[in-house]
């Protein structure tokens, strides 16, 4: 039996909302005094606050979504990604990104690169968090992993 486009919508909505994701790392690209770009993991970073290190996304099978802070608080908000907390969200009509908020002036679509049981990784493209590089503004690929 082949599948159908409702059975690959629900087994995708199924695989996200299956509970608490982990955030475990957050890629992007850093300029080099030589010009060129390196992958990063900002994790690595000593300029990371740890309080970030063990947030979690949960994302509902109705359209909500909330990131979750872990036990290591932040202070004074720090916050490492620049769409809200909370919100609604909805696949794009190819499933192939989810979309953060849409519709609102704070709308971010995301790529999703990898969509797992255990996996989920997501790219959007935004200024790397000022939080860690005060000097630069352009838009780099952010990509964050998550795993069950």
């Amino acid at each position: 039996m082949a599948c159908t486009s409702d059975d690959v919508h629900d087994s995708n909505l199924n695989m996200l909302a299956a509970g608490k994701w982990h955030l475990s790392g957050v890629f992007t690209k850093f300029q080099i005094e030589t010009g060129d770009t390196l992958p990063i993991n900002i994790f690595d970073l000593e300029l990371c606050p740890e309080c970030l290190k063990d947030d979690e996304i949960e994302i509902s099978s109705n359209g909500g979504y909330e990131i979750l802070p872990g036990e290591i608080q932040c202070d004074n908000d720090t916050r490492l990604f620049k769409f809200p907390h909370k919100g609604a969200w909805r696949f794009s009509s190819d499933e192939s990104h989810i979309i953060l908020n849409p519709g609102e002036l704070d709308s971010t679509i995301m790529v999703i690169d990898t969509l797992y049981e255990a996996e989920l990784q997501l790219t959007y493209f935004d200024t790397i968090p000022q939080l860690l590089f005060k000097n630069d503004s352009e838009v780099h690929p952010i990509t964050i992993l998550y795993r069950h």
